[in-house]
């Protein structure tokens, strides 16, 4: 039976094959003798290999959603269900560490980039919904990033801004677009992000922009990059859906996805710190219902390897869907069977608790303390020039309301 071959690569080296055999099904095998880190926790290392529907989940969950999917695939002349063609044609910059290129296809060493400047950034931004991520495998920029809003990875070095154009030079920032459909977005996530560093909780360093066209966006400095090495280090990081073997097809709890409670016990068994992360974890699910994100599902969450030791990664995509009425109030994890943002009461966070085994000690004093230091810190900051915008003051007044639940 004939197959097609990647070459995977972690943190630079290699140690395995995704296979794509002639009924279309994926396999993973690590490379004899490889002794780790792991690519995920949904895929030990074994001598057999992996099968498809956890092929799917890890390697498919490095690749976008939605229409962006739907975009890249048509531009590149392949099936949107076709992962292994997408990641031939994207995999050179993806999240966290790894790498994929075809068997016999040499691993760059040298980082080769091309600069854009601000017309071009702009003239790139407002092309992203008919060409995401700027991918264009003929120049060399070879890009995959998970989720459905558009965005583009890219390289910035002395506050030049660049595209990449091997997979030897990992991208540093992430830049996100405000869409036409949700007018304030970048002013919600900026206020959401700043306010969960805040209050303590570790989140993604992000910045709001104006391109020179006038497009708000916001720039991500991406946590899965360690910028303080020479050259610049790739971190491995793998979202939650990937970790649990689930394909993001089912990121959501209603679609049949994880909830609390796998979050939790996927935290237990891998983190190598579960003290600090398990607590980290409650407080990031407390501060997403009060401010309202009824989008946290499991690919928002994600475990970072550094040093091979995996931890939960700082926080990303924090905002507010609550101020857009037209957008669901359904959690993306319900809280103990609470499955709307307005159905969740004291008793619905004990009953949780209690499931997951934190204790009611731990959760109410946190519920309480939470909740001071985000009324203190999102009055603060919306008092602030910056965050001067109906988003901020829209989300303050719903962390306002909620609180009187707590």
């Amino acid at each position: 039976m004939s197959v097609s071959e990647l070459v995977v690569y972690l943190c630079g080296e290699r140690i395995g094959l995704l296979l794509r055999k002639d009924n279309g099904n994926l396999q993973f095998r690590y490379d004899p003798g490889y002794a780790g880190p792991v690519l995920s926790q949904a895929l030990p290392i074994q001598a057999e290999a992996h099968p498809n529907r956890l092929c799917i989940a890890v390697f498919g969950g490095l690749l976008a959603e939605g229409d962006s999917r739907e975009t890249l695939a048509r531009n590149l002349g392949i099936s949107r269900g076709n992962d292994f063609a997408l990641l031939q044609e994207l995999g050179g910059d993806c999240a966290g560490a790894i790498t994929l290129l075809e068997e016999g296809q040499p691993l760059p060493t040298v980082p080769s980039t091309r600069s854009i400047d601000e017309e071009e950034l702009d003239r790139i931004i407002q092309d992203l919904p008919q060409r995401p991520l700027a991918a264009n495998p003929r120049e060399g920029i070879r890009l995959s990033l998970a989720g459905a809003q558009p965005k583009l990875p890219i390289v910035i070095d002395e506050g030049r801004m660049a595209l990449p154009l091997n997979s030897a030079a990992p991208t540093t920032h992430i830049v996100k677009p405000e869409p036409e459909r949700f007018p304030g977005l970048v002013d919600n996530e900026a206020f959401s992000m700043s306010l969960a560093r805040a209050v303590g909780l570790p989140a993604a360093s992000v910045s709001k922009r104006l391109s020179i066209g006038g497009s708000p966006y916001l720039l991500v400095q991406r946590f899965d990059r360690d910028l303080t090495a020479e050259p610049i280090r790739r971190l491995h990081q793998e979202d939650f859906c990937q970790a649990l073997g689930r394909p993001s097809s089912e990121k959501y709890q209603a679609e049949g996805g994880p909830g609390v409670a796998d979050a939790v016990e996927l935290l237990r068994s891998a983190s190598s710190v579960p003290a600090r992360d398990l607590p980290t974890f409650w407080r990031a699910l407390l501060f997403n219902w009060l401010i309202g994100n009824c989008d946290a599902h499991a690919k928002n969450f994600s475990l970072l390897y550094d040093s091979h030791s995996p931890t939960l990664a700082p926080l990303y995509d924090l905002l507010s869907t609550d101020v857009y009425p037209e957008l669901t109030t359904r959690l993306a994890m319900s809280i103990d069977g609470a499955a709307g943002l307005r159905d969740v009461d004291p008793r619905a966070w004990d009953v949780l608790a209690e499931q997951t085994g934190y204790s009611l000690r731990f959760t109410r004093t946190a519920a309480r303390e939470l909740t001071e230091l985000m009324l203190a810190g999102a009055r603060s900051l919306a008092g602030e020039e910056e965050h001067a915008n109906e988003a901020a003051q829209a989300i303050l007044d719903g962390i306002e309301q909620r609180a009187l639940l707590i």
